[in-house]
């Protein structure tokens, strides 16, 4: 009877533990891709960042993965690699993994021959490995498509020159007129040779006239130039009699006078919202 109730104890038992493995089984970890987004971007290089998240479902810990990549461009292998990430998940837990990818324009062009701005779509697929006891090296696999910003440093040129028009006002002397302020006014042509639309967050210059350069002058209101479009976008300076003092009055009204047009921009990108200030420096001419 006692060897009965021993056997019948022991097949329970064995019957338990089965349950608890099954239900281990069952509640395997979980590994999603949660985003591939541009983290950064000007006009040499970019970097793709990936965010794979993982949740042990285990009441045990479990290592984080060891994630294989491969980036394709025009669906040409370009850069592949491995992400071995130290540590442990804890049981019941969560946690992100994210890994930079970096690359140059130019060894993107060299690489890829026939790359151009209609076609630079690119493709991420990984495989996320994580050995679980019991079941051993469980993968997940993961692909992800998109287009790649190829921001090009833009062409800004002059579309008219800088013209002055003076204001005047009554001087000390009775009929005699003098300058009291003005303006000088010019348009520039801002060609996006990139193959994204941008906006224009930011342009802004100094106008320097004979060494003497008026306080910087600005537009923000541009709502966007399409891909391989140009833009004409006014600029205005405001002149005080000192200004018109310091330059010359003859200059202004002279004609064509000799400038330089030192300035910054920055461009947004709506289609990649991460990219808001991708810019640099001009001079002109």
């Amino acid at each position: 009877m006692k060897k009965r109730l021993l056997l019948i104890a022991l097949i329970c038992g064995l019957m338990f533990t089965t349950c608890d493995f099954i239900k281990e089984v069952i509640k395997k970890p979980e590994v999603t891709l949660k985003s591939v987004d541009f983290s950064e971007v000007d006009f040499t290089r970019l970097t793709l960042l990936s965010t794979v998240e993982v949740k042990n479902n285990y009441s045990i810990d479990v290592p984080l993965p060891k994630i294989d990549w491969e980036l394709f461009v025009i669906e040409k292998s370009f850069v592949n690699g491995v992400i071995k990430s130290d540590g442990s998940l804890q049981s019941n837990g969560s946690t992100e993994v994210k890994f930079p990818v970096s690359f140059t324009y130019e060894n993107l062009i060299k690489t890829i021959i026939n790359l151009t701005d209609e076609n630079a779509n690119y493709k991420m697929k990984m495989t996320a490995h994580i050995p679980v006891p019991g079941l051993g090296d469980l993968s997940w696999h993961f692909e992800r498509e998109g287009k790649i910003p190829l921001m090009r440093v833009p062409d800004i040129t002059v579309a008219t020159a800088p013209t002055a028009s003076i204001i005047y006002g009554s001087g000390l002397i009775p009929g005699v007129s003098i300058p009291t302020g003005g303006k000088i006014e010019f348009t520039l042509n801002v060609k996006n040779n990139s193959n994204v639309a941008v906006t224009v967050n930011d342009l802004s210059c100094v106008l320097t006239i004979n060494k003497y350069a008026l306080p910087k002058g600005g537009v923000l209101d541009q709502s966007g130039i399409n891909a391989g479009a140009t833009a004409e976008i006014p600029f205005s300076f405001s002149l005080t009699a000192a200004d018109i003092l310091s330059v010359g009055l003859s200059v202004l009204t002279g004609g064509n006078f000799t400038y330089t047009l030192t300035g910054n921009y920055k461009f947004g990108i709506p289609e990649f919202p991460l990219l808001n200030e991708v810019g640099d420096s001009f001079t002109l001419p």
